[in-house]
Order: structure tokens, then C-alpha cells, then sequence
């Protein structure tokens, strides 16, 4: 698959089926409309989407992402897409909503079929909405399917959703909307070996800029070592008893000795097991780590396969 920063035509040479949208997290509503571009027929399938480095646009406040673009792209891959078109934001956010779809979408990646959600809007300040879409594509010769909505629990399945159940702890909830794990996949850092010194050597995953952080906490987790399942016990927050400068996710991998420093791996999140907090000494830390790591053994050993899936979680209204 080929992920591009500019508006180009398909390396294939076909007209494009396009999947517009920001598709963080990929749930469950996003992959309709990421299936209605794969199954066009001779187009080929594309998605536009973007990336935020710097500025946040304005209709996205307090914005944060559910994945890495890198996590992105490897699933839009899988799926079969031919192309990524994934611009910064700040190169294209003040095209007029017409321009957008006529200079950009059909002239630049030569779009003959375009798919996106019931709530899309483009251009300049998100002017453009999907009736406008539907005029301009229309003029064009170009056909576009609105998807509507994918409701859970009566209400429509959202990034927004599914952040504010992440930041309550919410996995199960999280997880039903996503269709799958919520899961970091982030580089394995050094840390000040305090794991090591407390008898459960963890590896220490840094959250980078604008990607969501969890609940604050001790939570049961699978991790995912070159396409091996361990069980792990994994620590979201700032060490409030050594101290410590930024958010981090911090694992204790039942079973497993290796340096894995330097190295990306999955970590999906299975059940918030308690709060963080603070102890009075280092060894009633011991004492509760040792506890947590009894607690998780006990729910991996029945079914660590299992934990990763969530179908049968997964009953759209």
C-alpha cells in the first residue's frame, strides 16, 4: 500500500474509489464506510485522511487520537487499500469546500466514486457538508454513498464515544464500539529500572503528543510479542510513588524474559482492574503488584486467546 502526503492518482492508473474521513480508531461505523470504497468494483481503493502534528482543528477541542498513524495505515493496509492520501491538516485547511472536492478529490486523485459518514464535513472552517458534497459530486459525474450512522446501545458509535469510555476505564464499552481491543502499539523506552528493583521488571511505553491516554491505573492486559500472546499486568499513569515526569503505560509480562528495548509492541487492555495511587513504602508496592499479578494469572490462564476478541460483545442496534 502507498501512503502519500500530496493529492495523487492511484499507482494503479484506474479512477479512484475514495473513503474520506479521519477514521481515528477505525470502529465499527468507520468500517462501513471503508467497506463501501473497497467493493466498487474496477476502482481502485483509496482513503483520505490526515494527520495532526502541530495546529488542532477548530472543531476538534481537547483532540487526542485512538491510534498512531503508523497503527492507521498497517489496519487500512490489511483491509486491501491500493493508497493512503494523508496530508498535514495545516496544508489544506483553508481550501474552499468546493475546491476541495473538485481540485483535490476528483482532479487530483482522480475520485470517480466517493464514501463517507452521515456527518462529514471538509473545506475551509468544515464549511462543506455532505449536501454539498452530493451537488458537486453530482455535476462531476461522480457517485458517493452517505453511510449512515452505526448505533450501540441507541446511540451512534463515535471517536468521541469511545474516547470519553478509554478515559473512564471503560474498556469492555470501548472495545464494542472498536470491534476488537482497544490496544498502544508505542516503542519500548528505558526507564529507571524501579520494576527490576521491586522483583517485576516492566517495560515502559512513553504516550506521545495528542494520543489518548487511558484511565489513571492498574489494568489487566494482553501483550503481543512478535505474534506470541503473553498476559500482562500494565500500570497507566506518573509512578505517583517513585515519581515520575509524563504519563506512561508501564508492563509486567507474566512469563516472558527478554530485552525488548527499543522494540514496538501491542499491548491490548482487557479490564481496569483498580486506581493508581500512591503507597507509604516500596514494599507495600511490592506487595500490591504481587497481588495484581495473582489477580491477572488467573483470567489469562482461562482463555488468553479469547481476551483479544470481542464479536460477540459486538450487537449493533
Amino acid at each position: 500500500m502507498k501512503v502519500v502526503r500530496d493529492f495523487v492518482r492511484p499507482p494503479s492508473g484506474k479512477g479512484a474509489s475514495v473513503a474520506l474521513g479521519l477514521f481515528d480508531g477505525l470502529h465499527i461505523g468507520h468500517r462501513q464506510v471503508l467497506e463501501a470504497a473497497l467493493h466498487s468494483g474496477e476502482l481502485a481503493p483509496c482513503v483520505f485522511t490526515y494527520t495532526i502534528s502541530s495546529q488542532i482543528p477548530q472543531n476538534k477541542k481537547n483532540y487526542s487520537t485512538l491510534m498512531p498513524d503508523e497503527q492507521k495505515c498497517a489496519l487500512l493496509e490489511q483491509m486491501g487499500f491500493e493508497m493512503v492520501v494523508m496530508p498535514e491538516f495545516d496544508s489544506f485547511k483553508d481550501v474552499e469546500p468546493r475546491e476541495f472536492v473538485e481540485r483535490m478529490l476528483i482532479e487530483g486523485m482522480g475520485a470517480r466514486e466517493l464514501s463517507c459518514g452521515y456527518d462529514f464535513t471538509f473545506g475551509k472552517k468544515g464549511a462543506g457538508d455532505t449536501r454539498l458534497l452530493s451537488q458537486v459530486a453530482a455535476e462531476h459525474g461522480v457517485g458517493l454513498n452517505i453511510i449512515q450512522p452505526v448505533l450501540l446501545d441507541g446511540k451512534p458509535v463515535s471517536s468521541t464515544r469511545i474516547r470519553q469510555a478509554i478515559l473512564d476505564g471503560r474498556m469492555d464499552d470501548a472495545s464494542r464500539m472498536l470491534g476488537r481491543r482497544f490496544c498502544i502499539r508505542l516503542k519500548v523506552e528505558h526507564g529507571n529500572q524501579i520494576g527490576r528493583m521491586l522483583d517485576f521488571p516492566t517495560i515502559n511505553q512513553v504516550f506521545p503528543r495528542f494520543h489518548i491516554v487511558p484511565r489513571y491505573g492498574v489494568y489487566s492486559t494482553i501483550v503481543n510479542i512478535d505474534g506470541k500472546l503473553y498476559g500482562g499486568v500494565t500500570n497507566v499513569g506518573v509512578k505517583p510513588t517513585v515519581g515520575s515526569d509524563g504519563p506512561l503505560a508501564e508492563t509486567y509480562i507474566l512469563d516472558f524474559s527478554g530485552d525488548l528495548y527499543g522494540k514496538t509492541v501491542e499491548v491490548y487492555f482487557f479490564r481496569f482492574v483498580r486506581p493508581e495511587r500512591r503507597f507509604e513504602s516500596i514494599d507495600r508496592l511490592r506487595e500490591q503488584i504481587a497481588a495484581d499479578k495473582c489477580s491477572v494469572q488467573e483470567e489469562v490462564a482461562q482463555n488468553i486467546e479469547q481476551m483479544l476478541f470481542v464479536d460477540s460483545l459486538v450487537q449493533p442496534d
